[in-house]
């Protein structure tokens, strides 16, 4: 689709819009020099945002990346329009720590975790350095929370929490 601006300027492609609506795939552009609408115009519709945040289930950061906005952007959309959090007027915690999963609105213990955070303890008390502890638990192949490899720092920050 082109654009035409003034006799002064040159046209201007817009390679996102020329085959679709409002950059959506599947909705064809009925009206050629449509611009597409940005997610910060989506985002002032409450009951969009309810649909995709209670309905859906999505969480602020997916409803960012859906509409292609920020996540605080997102967030202070879903505040202006009143709706809570979560169901309950209670947060996530954000990053959860080893040894803890998030069920109900609340931090539970993860026994298979608290079990490699045991094996740490011991290890550590057995006068071994945190860097060969890191090396055990990858030999062994136990997973960290995000099913990285284990680092020397990494047992030094869950061990100082426990």
């Amino acid at each position: 689709m082109v654009l035409s601006i003034g006799s002064q300027f040159d046209s201007v492609s817009s390679p996102r819009t020329e085959q679709y609506a409002n950059g959506r795939p599947g909705f064809p552009a009925l009206i050629e020099g449509t611009i597409p609408l940005p997610g910060l115009a989506l985002l002032r519709s409450k009951s969009y945002l309810a649909q995709l945040y209670a309905g859906r289930h999505l969480s602020a950061r997916q409803i960012a990346r859906l509409t292609e906005v920020s996540r605080s952007t997102a967030l202070a959309a879903l505040s202006r329009c009143g709706i809570p959090k979560n169901g309950h007027n209670c947060t996530h915690p954000g990053q959860l720590p080893f040894g803890y999963d998030y069920q109900n609105y609340s931090l539970v213990k993860n026994q298979a975790e608290q079990g490699v955070i045991r094996l740490m303890q011991q290890g550590r008390a057995g006068g071994l350095s945190l860097r060969q502890i890191a090396g055990q638990l990858n030999q062994r192949l136990i997973p960290g929370k995000s099913s990285g490899t284990w680092q020397a720092n990494t047992v030094r920050l869950i061990l100082a929490r426990a």
